[in-house]
């Protein structure tokens, strides 16, 4: 007879099957819980037998970034300096695409001042 088949997903979100889950789900109801809190609130609503370092673990995996590589720091700020290459090689294209839009060096210094005394 063939094996039955089941929706690994219902087995995973589930944390009477799920040692991980129950662990998340008190960490989430009690988070400044200690580790031996942890394992016996485990143990007593869902009758997992896990140790102190299995909660360090999923704690720690907890507080990790979601795809574990490190953050691209941010451009700056947009009204601050320019301080990098690249924010100037920006500025510099937005000037360019102001002179063709205006048509002259005058129209886009007044439209410029026009702008800042707002």
């Amino acid at each position: 007879m063939a094996k039955k088949k089941t929706s690994r997903n219902t087995e995973q979100s589930n944390p009477e099957n799920n040692k991980g889950m129950a662990i998340r789900r008190v960490l989430k109801k009690t988070p400044g819980a200690k580790a031996a809190d942890v394992v016996d609130a485990v143990k007593k609503q869902y009758g997992h037998d896990v140790g102190k370092n299995r909660v360090y673990m999923v704690k720690t995996r907890g507080n990790m970034s979601t795809d574990g590589r490190a953050s691209k720091p941010n451009k700056g700020d947009v009204n601050g300096p320019l301080t990098s290459a690249s924010l100037w090689i920006d500025a510099i294209n937005l000037a360019q695409q102001l002179l063709k839009s205006t048509g002259s060096l005058e129209n886009a210094t007044a439209l410029l001042k026009a702008l800042a005394d707002n």
